[in-house]
């Protein structure tokens, strides 16, 4: 079987998808390769935020407003198709630890330009308010327009979504690259896959790739642990970014904390220093809390850095039909909708790329 296409995307992780959706509003046929199964990779976390004050200081994301329009449209859109409950708008508390860091947190906060409404300032005693038993010193953010994403099943449900609308998504491909006069010969089994462009959105196996070996990527290990009450409710329905985070899905007696930052690892898997990580944190914040949980589950993946922690967005500098999108780390759910929306505008009208995540920031 031969097929043809505008690009062949590698890749079904929260960048190759939102390509793909991208591409075909922007009328391109693309078509997804993905060597392992959807939300198999460092996508497909149980449990991530959408949060916008990030950092020691919470800070605002960078092009905060343009990034959460983008994904908070894109999460409604799938969901409502799918009629699947992957995501909630439930708020984000950041409580303060230190009295060092509330000061630093409230003077980023007060010159900072938040969209009303997006970002507040909190007493100690508001905040102990929001959330009785937590440890906090000199007050910290509510952030009201926080939302708590089950991304593995996102992306699940997107990948559903893209090829009810006609996106072909293959996976558990392990496919030959070639390049031809064409473009791009891409084969697995008894199928060869003709595509004018390739993007590789292929995560930490770019640092691998003999393309894209040159890239300033770092490699980090980030573990999650799932953590339940047993048969006691939880007392509180909003999440918490806090020495890690805590996603607080919709059921009535479990989170995932996250996430541990590994940068020299030996295996991929989860293990018990993990869990003991993601315990010692989850006791800094609500100490009572941590002491009835049991860990129900433990999931681990590795991310891909760059030195100024933006992604990698552009074509091969030595060949215009290839392209690259990588480098998302602990940002993928934020980021991703909006930049790939934002490359195929590049790609299709010539808008410049920002120079904070274009390719040609860095050398080969």
């Amino acid at each position: 079987m031969h097929h043809q296409t505008d690009y062949c995307i590698l890749g079904a992780g929260l960048a190759g998808l939102s390509l793909a959706d991208a591409f075909q509003k922007a009328d391109f046929e693309s078509i997804v390769i993905e060597k392992n199964s959807i939300a198999a990779g460092a996508s497909g976390t149980p449990g991530g935020l959408v949060n916008l004050a990030t950092g020691r200081r919470a800070t605002k994301a960078w092009k905060a407003e343009q990034c959460y329009e983008a994904i908070a449209q894109n999460l409604e859109k799938v969901q409502s198709r799918t009629h699947e409950s992957f995501y909630q708008k439930n708020g984000l508390l950041r409580p303060a630890l230190l009295e060092k860091m509330a000061r630093k947190m409230k003077a980023q906060h007060e010159k900072t330009s938040w969209p009303e409404g997006w970002c507040q300032w909190k007493s100690k005693a508001e905040i102990q308010e929001i959330h009785p038993g937590i440890q906090c010193v000199d007050g910290g953010l509510w952030l009201p327009i926080g939302l708590t994403v089950d991304v593995g099943s996102y992306l699940q449900a997107y990948a559903r979504y893209l090829s009810e609308k006609g996106i072909p998504i293959q996976t558990g491909i392990d496919a030959e690259i070639a390049q031809s006069e064409q473009g791009w010969n891409i084969s697995f089994d008894n199928t060869t896959i003709q595509a004018r462009n390739i993007v590789f959105a292929i995560g930490p196996a770019t640092a691998q790739s003999k393309y894209w070996d040159w890239l300033p990527l770092n490699l980090i290990k980030g573990q999650v642990a799932t953590f339940s009450t047993g048969e006691e409710p939880l007392n509180f329905s909003h999440s918490i970014s806090s020495l890690g985070y805590i996603a607080r899905m919709g059921t009535r007696n479990t989170f995932v904390q996250g996430s541990t930052y590994e940068h020299d690892f030996t295996h991929v898997n989860p293990d018990q220093e993990g869990e003991e990580y993601l315990r010692k944190r989850l006791r800094r914040t609500l100490p009572q809390l941590e002491e009835k949980v049991s860990t129900v589950d433990q999931w681990a993946g590795v991310r891909t850095s760059t030195p100024n922690y933006k992604p990698i967005l552009g074509r091969h500098p030595r060949n215009s039909t290839m392209h690259v999108f990588t480098g998302l780390g602990s940002k993928g759910l934020l980021l991703s909708k909006f930049l790939a929306d934002h490359y195929v505008d590049h790609l299709t009208n010539g808008t410049a790329l920002y120079p904070e995540i274009s390719i040609e920031r860095v050398e080969e």
